[in-house]
């Protein structure tokens, strides 16, 4: 650092003498200066202590404000490390990039990255962070805005949307020829009644009593996301699928697809669908439409083994068939477990029949029948009455029938052999757990995307679309930290406590200068499991962003 004295003209002739605290730096072969303060304001002794200093290495603020006695302090500013960390990371992504440079772009990009921060959190608590941390001075705002600006700026991010998710898309690395998507929907209730999209549905949160809304989440074949759709709680899963079809071919523009989807989401239309596309599938089938290609003799039971194997249909269908012996011991287990506590009951029941004469047995058996019904044991335990006491016989031909298909799947493909072999196919349909994985960290893990704190359609999408931005960022996070065990909110708490050193002259309350303090040795490991390199300082805000609503009005006191 070193302090300038530039000297300016002004109207009529009249001359301006500026003094700054600059810092140099090398930009390629070239050496340039950028100011960090602006110190004419200071008295002549003041800016001889600092001039001191500086002609003092090393050079810190800690030293400045040593050697001017009394007028300046050395404080602790806002947080910057973590903030800064997931900046540098969604513009390595191209997600600041994909969203433009306008003032909603800006707003929507700060969305994205408080997401991250603060997990859960309204737009109300967004403007809140910003106030706590250096957003306006890292992400340069030249406007202020309130929580009344996030909200209107959903609309304008819906409107966008396809463009943003295009536009990430062809920033990736060049994809191969042949291209993999992961498809699934999942729902996610809602609190109140007053969601544009809020329908009742079949409802996966178990929450009985709640409107949802359903989400569809389209991933590449690692489970990166790709393009996410929020629909009316009541739609089918199916409805779904015809528009992604749309999305990959169209918007995308990519071919030589194969789509990828659960028993639930691939039935022969959407089959239709894809294959008008020409694009492939890969799906399983239902134990229903298993036990009918057993009983076609298409497939054999004896194929079900560890090992993969492969049937090749009439049709030209390709069926992969595997048992998973963990899963088949496990459904074993619960038999076993659901038959315990069924005969627990029985005993319990008949005691009491025992201990009161008067009771009914037709009573006893009722409830009892109701909880074997309950358990879905009905099939292979027989509850019947014997001299006024109920009896639960094990039916075992019947529970061997039961037993038949444990562990077992059928993966369906249109795939010819030449373009996948059997274990790669199981391997791809067994991909869908990425997309499961990340449905946990958007609906109960890191991002939290619910309780919802929108109402109209088009922020129902951009909420949506910026809650999968983050989770990009969060899969970054999550990677190259792993060999480190830390988690991804345990690492962004930690770079948190890295805040900006700001050196203030005690009269004015002025900032003289601001600096970044050097990382701790984990915070250190953090940042180099990044490659990331945090600057000198942090430039000074040009605006200051506040909450139209303030919290106290709203919120209820603890007095009486």
């Amino acid at each position: 650092m070193f302090i300038a004295e530039v000297i300016s003209k002004g109207k009529r002739g009249k001359s301006y003498t500026s003094i700054l605290l600059r810092q140099s730096y090398r930009l390629g072969s070239a050496v340039k200066s950028k100011t960090l303060a602006v110190l004419t304001h200071l008295p002549a002794h003041v800016l001889e202590a600092v001039r001191r200093a500086l002609a003092q290495p090393p050079n810190s603020l800690s030293k400045l404000a040593d050697a001017s006695g009394d007028s300046l302090r050395l404080r602790q500013g806002q947080s910057f490390g973590a903030l800064w960390t997931v900046h540098q990371l969604a513009q390595h992504l191209g997600i600041k990039k994909a969203l433009g440079v306008t003032q909603e772009a800006d707003l929507s990009y700060w969305q994205v990255l408080a997401r991250v921060l603060r997990p859960g959190t309204s737009l109300l608590a967004m403007v809140r962070l910003a106030t706590t941390c250096a957003a306006a001075a890292l992400l340069g705002w030249h406007r202020a805005f309130t929580e009344d600006d996030l909200y209107a700026n959903g609309s304008w991010l819906e409107g966008r949307h396809a463009v943003i998710e295009r536009r990430l898309w062809q920033a990736r690395p060049a994809p191969p020829k042949d291209q993999l998507f992961l498809y699934d929907v999942t729902s996610s209730y809602l609190e109140g009644d007053y969601n544009a999209l809020a329908a009742w549905g079949y409802n996966r949160d178990h929450k009985a009593g709640k409107k949802q809304v359903v989400v569809g989440l389209l991933t590449d074949s690692q489970g990166e996301p790709v393009s996410i759709q929020v629909y009316r709680g009541n739609t089918s899963d199916l409805k779904t699928f015809g528009q992604q079809v749309h999305k990959i071919k169209k918007e995308l523009g990519c071919e030589g697809v194969t789509l990828i989807g659960d028993r639930g989401m691939i039935r022969p239309d959407q089959k239709a669908v894809a294959q008008k596309a020409e694009f492939h599938f890969v799906t399983a089938l239902t134990k229903p439409q298993i036990q009918k290609l057993l009983a076609d003799k298409v497939l054999q039971l004896e194929l079900f083994e560890e090992k993969v194997h492969e049937v090749l249909g009439e049709d030209g269908r390709r069926f992969v068939l595997r048992r998973n012996p963990l899963r088949q011991e496990e459904l074993k287990r619960a038999r076993e477990q659901k038959q315990q506590a069924l005969e627990a009951a029985l005993k319990k029941a008949n005691t009491y029949l025992d201990e009161h004469p008067r009771a009914k047995v037709p009573t006893r058996r009722r409830h009892l029948a109701a909880r074997l019904e309950s358990l879905k044991a009905q099939n292979w335990l027989k509850l019947s009455v014997k001299k006024q006491r109920l009896v639960l016989t094990l039916d075992a031909p019947a529970l061997q029938a039961a037993a038949q298909l444990d562990g077992c799947y059928v993966v369906e493909t249109d795939l010819k052999t030449a373009q996948a072999d059997a274990q790669t196919i199981h391997d791809r349909y067994k991909d869908l757990a990425f997309v499961e994985r990340d449905f946990r960290t958007l609906k109960s893990g890191h991002l939290e995307f619910r309780p919802w704190f929108v109402c109209t359609q088009d922020n129902t999408q951009a909420h949506a679309l910026t809650s999968m931005l983050a989770l990009k960022i969060r899969r970054h996070l999550e990677r190259a930290w792993w060999p480190l065990e830390v988690t991804v909110e345990e690492g962004l708490r930690q770079l948190e406590e890295l805040c900006v050193m700001e050196l203030i002259h005690l009269q004015s309350g002025k900032v003289v200068a601001r600096q970044v303090p050097e990382p701790s040795a984990r915070q250190k490991q953090l940042l180099d499991a990044l490659k990331l390199n945090p600057p000198a300082t942090v430039p000074q805000a040009k605006v200051t962003v506040g909450t139209r609503k303030k919290i106290n009005n709203v919120r209820k006191t603890l007095e009486k």
